[in-house]
């Protein structure tokens, strides 16, 4: 059966593992969609990650949303704790 990986860089939760979180699809609303790979910030992290552009196959855990689980209120993810680890220095 096959299960989800979160994309977010330094994340390494999956659905098989983690039962109680929720793996969230990229929107399909563009402003929204630009939010979320603005605040995934896939740009700048070296090798096959430099140009991400999800897929359908790509989810985002609910770890990095405030209150843990995306809701009308809480539409974009927020919490990054391994931000700027794996990105480049300018």
């Amino acid at each position: 059966m096959p299960g989800f990986t979160c994309c977010v860089p330094g994340c390494y939760n999956n659905s098989h593992r983690d039962k109680a979180l929720h793996f969230y699809t990229f929107p399909k609303d563009e402003e929204l969609r630009r939010l979320w790979l603005k605040n995934v910030s896939r740009a700048g992290v070296s090798g096959c990650f430099s140009t991400f552009q999800p897929t359908t196959g790509h989810r985002v855990c609910s770890e990095h949303f405030q209150g843990g689980r995306k809701s009308y209120l809480v539409r974009v993810p927020t919490i990054f704790p391994l931000r700027g680890v794996n990105e480049r220095k300018a």
